[in-house]
């Protein structure tokens, strides 16, 4: 089994953990130099759930592999821990000025990357062990939320032409 992920999801657990005194900080003590460094509350909490939710994301893979009895290959394993892990990473990146400094292209590398490497691997392993049926309900369920989406923005652009 891949004991990189319960490796890399407790990693992302503990960052959770470690951010909720900045957390803790900016939201509770108006002065202090938290406030400095992490200038967006929200983006703060949102990263600290995210990093919480990508670790059990990261140990739910794993108990995947181990009821499975089977491996999953390292095309899987790769970019689902760097989306795990960096997903929530672009959060903790906009709670800071550093989206406005001069290494902004890391931020938007990220951005660009990881979340199409964490659908990359949750579409694999879907595709890998789902049974027929309930990927064709997945699908099924996709292209309704798309066509809603488009449905959507048809009608409001229709309403902004008006």
């Amino acid at each position: 089994m891949n004991v990189q992920l319960l490796q890399w999801g407790l990693f992302s657990f503990m960052i959770g953990m470690v951010l909720s005194l900045p957390l803790a900080a900016v939201f509770y003590q108006k002065s202090s130099p938290m406030n400095k460094v992490f200038t967006n509350a929200r983006k703060l909490k949102s990263a600290h759930i995210d990093f919480f939710m990508q670790g059990f994301a990261l140990g739910f893979a794993f108990l995947l592999e181990v009821s499975l009895k089977t491996e999953f290959s390292i095309y899987i394993v790769i970019p689902l821990i760097y989306g795990s892990i960096m997903n929530p990473t672009i959060l903790f990146l906009e709670a800071t000025p550093f989206i406005r400094s001069s290494y902004r292209f890391v931020h938007l590398f990220l951005r660009a990357t990881s979340p199409l490497a964490l659908l990359f691997a949750w579409i694999a392993i879907a595709v890998s062990f789902l049974p027929l049926y309930l990927n064709m309900l997945l699908l099924i369920v996709a292209v309704s939320g798309g066509l809603v989406i488009l449905i959507y923005l048809t009608k409001s652009s229709k309403n902004l032409n008006k």
